[in-house]
């Protein structure tokens, strides 16, 4: 894998804040199809803080969502990023595999060290 690539038109909306209205709506301008996902997410994030007492559900979500909005804001990056997942779901070399699992990691930790 190749170093994250960087976007020098920057991104396309600001990073949002941390809230679940503030990320649907971000999710919403960056890629309408995912909303479904994000929605489906939330209620079961919901229904296991109800079920099992503990925020810890909303909390992992609205992290995971955030990552994802500050990776999904370059255009370059979240194609990039795709590419990576689709390497660890599909291919068959182990190396492969894990050199796209660490280059998804460090996408996700350029994109939280932007927002902070």
């Amino acid at each position: 894998m190749t170093t994250a690539p960087t976007d020098p038109a920057g991104p396309v909306i600001p990073m949002p804040d941390k809230t679940p209205a503030a990320l649907r709506i971000a999710v919403a301008q960056l890629d309408p199809a995912a909303v479904t996902t994000f929605d489906q997410q939330w209620d079961e994030a919901m229904r296991q803080a109800r079920d099992e007492y503990t925020l810890t559900p909303p909390r992992a979500f609205v992290e995971h969502w955030w990552s994802w909005a500050g990776v999904a804001r370059f255009p370059e990056r979240l194609a990039h990023f795709r590419e990576c997942q689709r390497i660890v779901n599909e291919s068959s070399d182990p190396a492969a595999r894990r050199a796209a699992a660490s280059e998804l990691a460090a996408l996700l930790a350029q994109a939280e060290e932007a927002a902070a």
